[in-house]
């Protein structure tokens, strides 16, 4: 099985998804499995990882439910706020659902330089 290790999948929100400009005219829209299917199988690929766009559990939970109503998507690397005081209560949450592989932070957004030295960010790293 050949799969994308990197797909994104949104609703296009023109506030949240302020990161995607006029210049990115051909993605300011909705992207969903359905739009995908049909390009992987064009290339040759079987199947896909969803990874989250949008720094937000409701954003894992969208992307899980893609990958329950679609076929090509065979897992999701979601995100969950590391630095919560309760993360070890949202990882438990998080590890009912079979589809989420992991979690990431998309780093380069945060104005803190040593944001990945934080304490409260690296509470929820495996060390």
């Amino acid at each position: 099985m050949t799969i994308d290790a990197h797909q994104h999948f949104w609703r296009f929100d023109p506030v949240r998804d302020a990161w995607i400009t006029e210049e990115m005219n051909v993605i300011r829209r909705d992207f969903l499995p359905a739009d995908l299917a049909p390009l992987l199988k064009a290339a040759g690929i079987d199947a896909c990882v969803a990874v989250q766009a949008d720094q937000s559990e409701a954003e894992t939970q969208f992307l899980v439910d893609c990958a329950k109503e679609s076929d090509i998507v065979k897992a999701v690397v979601g995100w969950v706020d590391l630095r919560s005081p309760d993360i070890a209560e949202r990882l438990a949450y998080w590890a009912e659902q079979p589809l989420v592989k992991g979690f990431r932070h998309i780093v380069q957004g945060e104005p803190d330089d040593k944001f990945l030295l934080r304490e409260d960010f690296n509470r929820g790293s495996p060390h």
